[in-house]
């Protein structure tokens, strides 16, 4: 399964508009996988920074200094001791001081209080039991990675007229909010600017708004489909997680793999087509499932195009199992095209100038 970060009602829109229109895209590949306690998916950081919890296995050793301490490390590090006979593993509080666990059981009420809960219904203070870790599914955000639109400084898409900023801003990883709201602010200055020098709106074809609305009542007064929304959307996340890298595979995929999932989705693309929608609010959901279905394809394209491992479990390619900085030290961007998506590999300095976020 691939999440559209954690809003469930985030079903990547904001990507979507820009690829069915042809903008050029970046780095779909560099997924984010969270590192969270098990069960309750609360983040770590505050266990591990605040406390100086250690990751350990289930022999009780430490085992994080041996594959590094990036988040994307973090996470492969756990996969793989886990694979190797060594888990589960666990954030070691064991030992902590009381006025620890009180600190604790108080920040995660706040942020994540499902892990308190979890701590008062065990019966066990964090100082008695050490917390079990585990990856979340693989997310598509441009905020914590770097997946989403090619922009410029001014945070300008290739598409005239379109600003890009936040998670779908692509190529500035690890932004969060704050890099974020700067972003947007970038980008509302930039849309202003834009609007101030265009005194005439663009003007949609005819014939594109004619087939939207044909779309739309066939979708309404179609009725002899043989699958619902809800099917076709289980499917996906299905063909995502068994092919594409998901959580059911330990985050790893080969290129056959990535050839299956990409068959399966433009099947899944096709048959959304014959979809019904009793009313409005299914309407909405079927273009949702579209959307996703979008990005879907967009993330298997990176995926292959990508051929070496640069973020471990991040993008775990099996027949790239290393990384390879001499073909690869590069941008991953796509356009779509003709309904395929053709890749573009760029240079981290092109014209003897670097992009802005290199420097």
């Amino acid at each position: 399964r691939h999440k559209m970060w954690y809003p469930p009602f985030n079903t990547g829109a904001g990507y979507a508009m820009g690829i069915n229109a042809g903008a050029e895209m970046t780095t779909f590949e560099m997924r984010f996988i969270a590192l969270r306690c098990k069960d309750t998916i609360a983040p770590t950081g505050t266990l591990a920074q605040g406390v100086g919890a250690k990751q350990v296995n289930s022999l009780g050793e430490v085992y994080e200094t041996n594959y590094g301490l990036t988040t994307s490390q973090r996470v492969y590090g756990t996969v793989n001791e886990n694979q190797e006979g060594r888990g589960p593993c666990y954030l070691r509080t064991e030992g902590i001081t009381a006025e620890q666990d009180e600190s604790l059981l108080k920040a995660y009420l706040n942020m994540a209080p499902s892990q308190t809960i979890k701590w008062i219904e065990s019966g066990k203070n964090p100082s008695q039991q050490n917390v079990e870790i585990e990856g979340t599914e693989p997310y598509i955000v441009g905020g914590h990675t770097a997946s989403g639109y090619w922009v410029d400084t001014k945070r300008a898409t290739t598409i005239d007229g379109l600003f890009a900023g936040g998670d779908v801003a692509g190529g500035c990883p690890q932004k969060y909010v704050t890099g974020a709201l700067a972003e947007g602010e970038i980008a509302g200055m930039s849309a202003v600017e834009h609007v101030n020098n265009h005194t005439q709106a663009p003007q949609l074809e005819d014939e594109i708004t004619d087939k939207h609305i044909a779309e739309v009542e066939e979708f309404l007064t179609k009725k002899d489909t043989r699958y619902t929304t809800e099917q076709l959307e289980e499917a996906m996340q299905t063909v995502m997680d068994s092919y594409a890298g998901g959580i059911k595979t330990n985050y790893r995929f080969n290129e056959k793999q990535l050839d299956i999932a990409d068959y399966k989705i433009k099947q899944l693309i096709k048959l959304s087509g014959s979809l019904y929608a009793e009313d409005f609010q299914e309407l909405m959901y079927i273009y949702e499932l579209r959307e996703r279905l979008t990005v879907c394809r967009s993330v298997i394209a990176h995926l292959k195009a990508r051929k070496e491992t640069r973020w471990h479990s991040f993008a775990e390619n099996l027949d790239y199992p290393n990384k390879d900085d001499k073909n690869f030290n590069k941008y991953v961007n796509s356009r779509l095209e003709n309904g395929e998506i053709k890749i573009i590999i760029r240079d981290l300095v092109e014209g003897g100038k670097s992009y802005e976020h290199c420097d």
